[in-house]
């Protein structure tokens, strides 16, 4: 019995919940809730060879909301042979402040191990990361993802890059 509460006990402050994001944090998730219920936002879509240097098999879009020359948050959607990508950047004044990254697998067929077309329940991803001034301060994840346990992958790098990336494409037009 006490070897089964040490392992629980173990299990649960090793790992990061969706329940301990800091205040800062909350906040920025809620003010993200009202971006996401805002229907006064216009959109401009990108297809992916507009943002994109090589294209994807099942193919890829950008959509920027914005409103009166202010992005509030940029989708960038990628479908790929085996799974979905979706990620939400958001911003307040022209910086990230937060961003969704969620990975969904497509079921397989176990008999002929083709694609379904419907999304797997075990197959998913779901990380969220929290921004102050271009650096990453807090952050929280379900799954596996590629940010994991390789040294050349950076969260903090990677979405600020493509972020500043999309803002200037946007910009551009």
């Amino acid at each position: 019995m006490i070897k089964q509460f040490i392992i629980l006990l173990l299990l649960f402050s090793c790992s990061k919940s969706f329940a301990q994001l800091s205040a800062q944090a909350k906040q920025i998730e809620s003010a993200c809730k009202l971006i996401d219920n805002d229907s006064s936002l216009q959109k401009k879509i990108y297809e992916q060879e507009e943002f994109m240097s090589h294209v994807t098999d099942n193919g890829a879009s950008l959509t920027v909301y914005h409103k009166n020359g202010a992005v509030y948050r940029i989708t960038e959607w990628v479908g790929l042979s085996g799974y979905v990508v979706i990620i939400d950047y958001y911003f307040k004044a022209g910086k990230l402040v937060y961003v969704r990254d969620e990975e969904l697998m497509y079921e397989q067929n176990p008999l002929t191990s083709e694609i379904t077309g419907k999304f797997s329940k075990d197959g998913r991803f779901l990380g969220q990361y929290f921004f102050r001034n271009d650096k990453l301060f807090d952050e929280v994840s379900l799954g596996h993802n590629r940010f994991e346990d390789d040294e050349h992958n950076n969260a903090e790098k990677e979405f600020t890059a493509s972020a500043k990336k999309y803002l200037l494409l946007f910009r551009k037009q």
